[in-house]
Parts: structure tokens; C-alpha cells; sequence
């Protein structure tokens, strides 16, 4: 077993009355086994604003997770600066599924906490959500992201590192993936700045200096 992912609208009546419970079941089921939960893929509207200020935090408190999907309801938890400050710190990742949050929760731009989350320093990686459904593939939700919020190539290259570093895979694979991730990189890299003056390809060195390494 990989790992545990639990997926429920949460919405739905019984979700919504016995969500403490079901992330208390969890945590009893995946005591040794790696957790992402869906938390917080909530808007107001679509539930009473209570259940908009307790998902996410307890997803990952007693649930356990490790990653979270959606976790658009972030600006309704109680403390969101203290659950922010905890995401970076342990850390959990959150799965940013931006035309999904679009197309079911009509939340979009500066509605979206893709900047507060990113501002935080919590591990984010880019997700299509339910690709069959939107219709959509993962350059899609890349481009969307540059588009929407100016990331750039900078950011953008550790959204999709991340993908690899919060992953379950073992250690032995991740590291695996990680090089072939920074080689694949590396020659991007070098086939643009090939294509650049020098001007131009010394500020690509100063930016590509500046990434955090690993």
C-alpha cells in the first residue's frame, strides 16, 4: 500500500456531520501509511460557514495528511496565518486544481488562495483535479497558473519539483526522479539560453542561481 487517500463531496450531509470522526477513523487506519486527503474544497454557498473554518486543519491535525487537495477554503480556517505558518513547518503539501475550482466552486483569481499559499512558503504542486471531467491536461493548469497569477519560470520549475519531493514514492525512487528531473531541466535550460544573447542568457544564470537548492 502506497498510501491513503479519502474522497468524499464534502458537501454531502454526512460528511459535513461527521468529518471529525472520519479523520479520526484515518488516523487509526493509516497509522504507518502515508495520507492526502481532499480538505476544503468548500465555498460560501455550497455549505453553512461553519464548515468552512475547521476542514483543512483537521485534515491534517488528526487526519494526518501529508498532501492536500483543493484546500480553497482557506481564508474561512480559524487562524489561517497559524495554519499556513504549520503547513510550511511540518511540511504539507496542497494540490492547486485551478480550472476544477473554477468550473465547481466558481472560484477563480484573486478569490483563489494560490498566492496566499505560494506567499507562505507551503509546498505547492499544480493538479488537473479530474482530467476526464474539465477536459483539460496538466500544461493546461501550468499555463493557467502563469497566466492567471505571473508566476514565472522560476516558480513554476519548483511547483513541478515539488510534485516529485512530496510524492510517496521511496527514497530510493525520489531521488531517482529528482535527477532525471533536474537533467530534463538542465537541457531546457540549455536549448533556450542557446537561442538568447548573452544579456540575455546572464540573467537566465542569475535566475537559475537563485532557485533553492534541494
Amino acid at each position: 500500500m502506497v498510501a491513503l487517500n479519502f474522497v468524499q463531496p464534502e458537501d454531502d450531509l454526512v460528511a459535513r456531520r461527521d468529518y471529525t470522526r472520519h479523520m479520526q477513523i484515518i488516523r487509526f487506519l493509516a497509522k504507518d501509511v502515508p495520507v492526502a486527503l481532499h480538505a476544503g474544497e468548500l465555498w460560501l454557498g455550497l455549505v453553512p460557514p461553519q464548515d468552512l473554518t475547521f476542514h483543512i486543519r483537521q485534515a491534517i491535525e488528526i487526519g494526518g495528511a501529508r498532501r492536500i487537495g483543493h484546500g480553497v477554503a482557506l481564508a474561512f480556517e480559524r487562524d489561517m496565518e497559524g495554519l499556513l505558518a504549520e503547513m510550511q513547518a511540518r511540511p504539507v503539501a496542497v494540490e492547486i486544481n485551478l480550472t476544477s475550482n473554477d468550473v465547481i466552486l466558481n472560484v477563480r483569481g484573486k478569490d483563489h488562495p494560490l498566492p496566499a499559499y505560494l506567499a507562505a512558503g507551503v509546498p505547492v504542486v499544480i493538479s488537473t483535479d479530474d482530467a476526464g471531467v474539465s477536459r483539460i491536461d496538466l500544461t493546461n493548469e501550468y499555463f493557467r497558473a502563469a497566466r492567471d497569477y505571473g508566476l514565472d519560470y522560476r516558480t513554476l520549475k519548483a511547483i513541478a519539483g515539488n510534485a516529485l519531493i512530496h510524492s510517496f514514492l521511496d527514497e530510493g525512487q525520489k531521488r531517482s526522479e529528482l535527477d532525471r528531473f533536474d537533467r530534463a531541466s538542465a537541457e531546457f535550460e540549455r536549448s533556450v539560453t542557446s537561442r538568447q544573447s548573452r544579456l540575455q542568457n546572464a540573467m537566465t544564470l542569475i535566475k537559475a542561481a537563485l532557485v533553492p537548492r534541494r
